[in-house]
């Protein structure tokens, strides 16, 4: 779920099964931010071994998985802050961006379990 929403601000079907395809993908959809590439897989590493830790040391269960989509987008933001001018805007635009398509796609989801409850 976690990489079909970040596939998805791409535009794509394709979704990386392993570090190399990553870097392939994000070569081929952006092809300018190598400098990000580290920190984007960070981010959202990080936040899945944050929701894990949290489920298993504090009983404290994802109620969506976006969770950890929006999770990873205050990472970005964080980090963000750490860098220069033109690359703080970059990674904002792109915390952007991510945090826009989950929303979009909680829309479809809660949609879709609307017009399954009328079924």
């Amino acid at each position: 779920m976690i990489w079909r929403t970040v596939r998805s601000v791409f535009g794509t079907e394709l979704c990386p099964n392993n570090i190399w395809q990553f870097c392939s993908w994000c070569y081929t959809f952006l092809p300018d931010g190598g400098r990000f590439y580290s920190f984007g897989l960070a981010a959202i590493c990080w936040s899945i071994w944050n929701c894990r830790n949290q489920a298993t040391f504090g009983f404290k269960f994802l109620k969506i998985p976006f969770e950890v989509v929006f999770s990873s987008c205050v990472f970005l933001d964080y980090g963000a802050g750490l860098l220069k001018s033109d690359d703080q805007e970059a990674m904002w635009r792109g915390a952007m961006m991510l945090r826009d398509n989950v929303k979009n796609m909680m829309r479809i989801c809660a949609a879709a379990q609307d017009d399954g409850a009328m079924d």
